[in-house]
């Protein structure tokens, strides 16, 4: 950790030097227990050239080249950890994880807590897809404390009425430094906080896994009095950027080495996918491993100090970007803007399901009425795409994934041309 602590603010040619060495020493694992690498060559120098001679591999080629990029049978340590990819997108993928690998994430995790001023053994709470209590549970307690840690994990399963009252008073109660959560956890609470006209004060609330719109950043900050600081990171655990106190994202440079390229594989400075070759685990290293999140590189120092790259806000996974009526890519933060000064929705979700066509779901909360539905097309049309299709589906709930995260933006369109990206 504290050697971790000194790396922020190393020169740029001396984290030039330890990424080369952590490079070298992935890659000699690679060539060791990969089969796709056993006949690579490394040069005694400039290791992130000779990288770029290497092809970039996806999620597709994991599930239908497993013989090429998993580990050697009997290569496969037994005490090896597999960890899963959540399958938001339908299909799920097992990732092969070394024991040193998890203690590392910790540690970098930590490393993020520590900007906000953490220390190990402050009251922390966490908000993400925990199972803490059985959905069917209707009586407390709806957490449970983590003595060792100081920590209180709270069932984000049960964040409605009447329950979601008693887990806002056991978060008072324990008054943390800061909460973990998903944005969509965290949205739910500060939402349900701000629409009782009530506030929940919490220094500093750390959010990840999934996209962080702007819409949410505004209400968790206003209803829980805190600070954001977001991160980006994955369950294959190629990349992992961390927003500071001025609200820009970070490359960790000894995590990964991280790449954006453009459609053909090239590196561009506009906006590509992200492409990352692990530092950390040599049970199974994944090199030039391209994901289905875009972003682009940002020029300039930070305010901060920290000497790492900066990159944009990553933009979500391609495949759920959804279409414009003449078939053009629409970001989801433009999307946000059709919701704005709304009232009486409690949750929603934005589907396409044809060329063309939206279904907007909603959970209405109470005063919902016809002038709402309206008003919610017409700002989809005046602020998005006036050419759409857009209908109102009004649901009881919007469910989560298996692994208790939201998809606000997703496409069910079956000829979506993105969904191919990254299969």
């Amino acid at each position: 950790m504290a050697s971790l602590q000194s790396n922020e603010r190393l020169p740029a040619a001396q984290l030039d030097i330890l990424q080369e060495q952590l490079l070298r020493s992935t890659l000699e694992s690679a060539r060791r227990r990969i089969p796709a690498y056993r006949a690579l060559r490394l040069p005694e120098r400039n290791l992130r050239r000779h990288l770029q001679e290497l092809p970039i591999i996806s999620k597709n080629d994991l599930l239908t080249r497993r013989r090429e990029f998993y580990p050697v049978p009997g290569l496969e340590r037994a005490w090896s950890i597999k960890g899963m990819t959540s399958g938001t997108t339908g299909t799920p993928l097992k990732i092969l994880r070394s024991l040193d690998s998890v203690i590392w994430e910790n540690a970098f995790l930590q490393r993020h807590w520590a900007w906000s001023g953490y220390k190990p053994g402050m009251r922390r709470a966490t908000l993400r897809g925990d199972a803490i209590a059985p959905v069917e549970q209707t009586s407390p307690p709806f957490w449970f404390f983590n003595r060792a840690d100081n920590q209180l994990l709270l069932s984000s399963r049960h964040l409605r009425p009447p329950y979601i009252d008693q887990i806002i008073s056991r978060i008072r109660a324990f008054r943390p430094h800061l909460l973990q959560a998903y944005p969509s956890t965290a949205f739910e609470l500060a939402s349900y906080v701000q629409r009782k006209g009530e506030r929940l004060d919490i220094p500093f609330v750390y959010t990840g896994s999934e996209m962080l719109y702007p819409y949410q950043r505004e209400v968790i900050s206003s209803a829980l009095n805190t600070r954001i600081m977001d991160f980006y990171g994955m369950a294959e655990r190629v990349a992992f950027a961390t927003e500071c106190e001025y609200g820009r994202y970070h490359v960790n440079s000894e995590y990964s080495y991280v790449e954006i390229v453009d459609d053909t594989g090239q590196a561009t400075r506009d906006e590509g996918y992200v492409v990352g070759t692990t530092f950390h685990n040599h049970t199974m290293p994944l090199v030039r491993y391209r994901l289905s999140d875009r972003s682009r590189w940002l020029d300039g120092a930070c305010p901060c100090g920290r000497t790492y790259p900066l990159i944009e806000p990553v933009a979500g996974k391609f495949e759920d970007v959804v279409l414009g009526s003449a078939g053009h890519p629409i970001s989801p933060s433009i999307v946000t803007f059709a919701f704005k000064g709304l009232q009486h929705i409690e949750k929603s979700q934005v589907a396409q399901v044809g060329d063309g066509v939206w279904e907007i779901r909603v959970v209405s909360g109470p005063g919902f009425t016809a002038e709402d539905r309206a008003a919610l097309v017409n700002n989809i049309h005046a602020m998005v795409d006036p050419g759409l299709a857009v209908r109102i589906v009004e649901r009881a709930d919007i469910p989560r994934t298996a692994s208790g995260k939201y998809r606000w933006v997703i496409n069910e369109w079956k000829s979506n041309p993105y969904g191919e990206i990254n299969r």
